[in-house]
């Protein structure tokens, strides 16, 4: 399995609204030739209400952009969601959201919108990043049944293993050596306000510009080299 997936679904376009389906388009015309060092990421994080993702929601959504190995503090995304009542004791503590914020924060289908209209054909980048993605098709199966994340999808963790133990599985190594925190250390990150979500997309891209030069020198210079390696 390759570094970067691409999850397909069948939603017909015609039925999706303008945004929808200008991501979708988007999405359609992704040129795997384009250098490394000129892909458009997008580092992104979640903040929910619980691990558990049939039953989690989603409390904010945060993101930066990273081109040229920079990243671009000043467009990014955060975005706090409106959940109400969803909002308890507990993800304060966490997380440092509380009811105020979230009561003025964007309604789900809104932050959905926002979301895609910022990352449209960027390579998505997350550490642990299957669950970040299962948040967001949540929301958007919830608003706009069967559309899905269609952007090649980037896991910091499966990543940082592949380039440190290039011989080793995944599962013969241990998770707590791939932890953000752990990597942070690793490679002399300064944590930004942890568990929260820009903090944690931030701390993130810094994770990955540090990793992309090692790709480099392994030879995966386009972006097709990403997807099959």
């Amino acid at each position: 399995m390759g570094l970067l997936s691409k999850i397909f679904g069948k939603t017909p376009s015609e039925d999706l609204p303008p945004f929808a389906r200008s991501y979708l388009e988007a999405c359609r015309n992704i040129d795997q030739k384009v250098p490394v060092e000129k892909v458009r990421f997008v580092v992104f994080d979640t903040e929910t209400t619980s691990l558990e993702v049939k039953e989690a929601r989603l409390l904010s959504i945060s993101a930066v952009s990273c081109t040229h190995n920079q990243i671009e503090v000043s467009s990014a995304l955060d975005c706090y969601v409106a959940w109400g009542d969803e909002v308890r004791p507990e993800n304060i503590a966490i997380h440092g959201i509380t009811k105020r914020q979230s009561d003025t924060g964007l309604q789900p289908e809104e932050v959905i919108e926002v979301f895609l209209d910022y990352i449209k054909d960027a390579v998505l980048v997350a550490h642990h990043i299957d669950f970040d993605i299962s948040m967001v098709n949540n929301v958007l199966n919830k608003y706009y049944p069967g559309l899905k994340i269609k952007n090649l999808l980037l896991d910091t963790a499966q990543l940082a293993i592949r380039l440190e133990q290039p011989r080793m599985s995944s599962t013969a190594t241990n998770p707590k050596d791939y932890t953000l925190d752990a990597l942070m250390g690793r490679y002399g990150i300064d944590p930004l306000e942890r568990h929260t979500a820009l903090g944690d997309a931030y701390s993130t891209a810094e994770l990955l510009i540090r990793l992309l030069p090692k790709l480099r020198k392994r030879g995966l210079k386009r972006l097709g080299d990403l997807k099959n390696s």
